[in-house]
């Protein structure tokens, strides 16, 4: 009985002391277990935390930069205001002090956050030749627009007529961008023009100068009285209102068609007066010459059967 028990105490020392080995090796597994936790979850945080100030630095820088730039512009507003210099000139400098400004701000940024700037510009040279390569139009209106604020053909407010783009555009220039040049139309029409194409147009500023002279012709019947005809056409443009009366008006033959004699009236107004004095002549001569009895040919279309004869 007493070696049976002295045996079961060897074995319940023996379990328990392999139960506290194994319990020991949990413990320590776990302990590692935690401690990698640990770590990672420190490491997480702290990246977490860099990421964080980061963002706010980035925000910040972003909003340094978008105060700097606007004060900038705000600057060379006032100088070119100051100078007198075309609106056309100086919303062109202003786009482009924006662009370069934010792409500034970007290349500040990502070096704070870690992005390689240097790899970046070369990024950006890289895509900016291969976009350049593919956008060839884009850079021709660029270099148009440049070209146009150079040799100011027009400045914003002026008038334009632009010939040899297809179908001819007028209207008057509203905008002058890096890329388009902006008209309105006297329908009221906004039309963007590419800089490229304008540069390489035929281009007629029709308000450049302070005065323009309006040219209406019209015909009369070959026996009809010249002389008559002629004094009735100077009587209507010296009564016009829109006429400047220090400049020269003439009635003068300008051609002998094949079924009038074509008279034409000129005289000079105001540009912005021009259509008003057109309109003006053009009405009243027609008038003047029913009263007076002087005939204006038209095209007309004699038409004669001739019948068998029995």
């Amino acid at each position: 009985m007493a070696s049976f028990i002295i045996f079961w105490e060897t074995e319940a020392d023996m379990f328990f002391l392999s139960a506290t080995s194994e319990i020991s090796s949990e413990i320590e597994s776990i302990d590692k277990t935690v401690d990698q936790l640990s770590k990672y979850t420190e490491m997480i945080v702290g990246k977490l935390v860099n990421l964080g100030f980061d963002i706010l630095t980035a925000i910040i820088i972003f909003i340094v930069g978008k105060f700097v730039i606007r004060m900038i512009r705000k600057l060379v507003k006032n100088i070119f205001t100051r100078s007198g210099t075309d609106i056309g000139v100086s919303r062109f400098i202003d786009s482009l002090i924006k662009v370069v400004g934010y792409v500034i701000v970007l290349i500040i940024i990502c070096g704070q956050i870690g992005i390689e700037t240097t790899s970046l510009i070369t990024l950006l040279g890289t895509a900016g030749l291969s976009i350049g390569l593919a956008l060839q139009g884009c850079l021709s209106n660029f270099a148009g627009g440049i070209l146009i604020l150079i040799s100011k053909p027009f400045k914003v407010g002026d008038y334009i007529i632009l010939k040899g783009a297809g179908e001819n555009v007028e209207g008057t220039v509203e905008k002058i961008d890096i890329i388009h040049t902006t008209l309105s139309t006297i329908d009221n029409k906004i039309v963007q023009c590419p800089n490229g194409t304008v540069s390489n147009c035929i281009l007629v500023n029709v308000t450049n100068q302070d005065f323009r002279r309006v040219d209406v012709a019209v015909g009369i019947h070959y026996e009809d009285d010249l002389g008559k005809a002629k004094a009735i056409a100077e009587t209507i443009v010296d009564q016009c209102e829109y006429r400047l009366k220090d400049q020269e008006s003439q009635v003068v033959v300008k051609q002998l068609g094949e079924s009038s004699v074509i008279l034409e009236l000129r005289m000079w107004t105001l540009s912005e007066d021009y259509w008003r004095g057109m309109f003006y002549l053009n009405e009243n001569i027609k008038k003047a010459f029913e009263e007076n009895g002087i005939r204006i040919p038209y095209n007309q279309l004699d038409v004669h059967i001739h019948q068998p004869q029995e």
